[in-house]
């Protein structure tokens, strides 16, 4: 049989562009989840600084703007731990960008709502702590997760971690409705699933602690 050495070289050829071309579409991936990781953190401090001036300028109710702004500083957090590689601060994120938001980072500087007296910290920790358990199931309930042993857990550590929060309103009732939520899931096996119905009363439930 007659060796061709011109359809190997073909063949290295081709694989070769699909190696290179397998190398730019990963690239363009990674670019572009870096640029939708920065728009996100450019969203959350625009959105911070938007409700700033809101509540400066009295258009937004103290028990809306704390709620608000202490799940604000919870997703920056978050949203700037994925950019950080590139960004050692939110000033020079803004910097490189050529933004200016001046009442957002003194926000974020501060790490609670103005709302909030500052007790060395504690009360805006336990807040973002808060909130953020609050996200977790919340996103777990709209990924349709049902089942005892994937919801108590959090559920247990959400009531634990209000429950040192001293400086709540005397109106909220957050915490007894989430208490009769544990106390039913208390009486399920840990496989047991929550149905559809109970899924939904729960996420209200859950929505309405975090926009209190």
């Amino acid at each position: 049989m007659e060796t061709r050495p011109e359809i190997f070289e073909v063949l290295e050829l081709f694989l070769s562009f699909k190696h290179e071309s397998l190398i730019s579409e990963e690239s363009v991936i990674i670019q572009k989840s870096k640029r939708t990781r920065k728009a996100n953190l450019f969203a959350i401090v625009s959105t911070l600084e938007h409700l700033e001036k809101s509540y400066i300028h009295d258009c937004i109710k103290p028990n809306e703007y704390t709620s608000a702004c202490a799940n604000l500083l919870a997703q920056y957090k978050i949203a700037f731990k994925l950019i950080e590689p590139d960004f050692k601060t939110i000033e020079d994120f803004l910097k490189k960008f050529k933004i200016h938001f001046p009442i957002a980072i003194a926000r974020i500087k501060e790490d609670r709502p103005i709302t909030i007296k500052d007790d060395k910290g504690s009360s805006s920790k336990l807040i973002a702590q808060t909130v953020s358990l609050l996200i977790t199931l919340m996103d777990k309930l709209r990924l349709e997760i049902k089942a005892n042993d994937e919801i108590q857990p959090d559920l247990r550590e959400l009531i634990n971690v209000m429950s040192r929060i001293n400086n709540l309103p005397t109106e909220f009732d957050g915490k007894s409705k989430l208490q009769k939520w544990y106390n039913q899931l208390q009486q399920m096996s840990a496989t047991d699933e929550i149905d559809e119905n109970q899924s939904r009363n729960l996420l209200l439930d859950l929505d309405s602690v975090l926009y209190f």
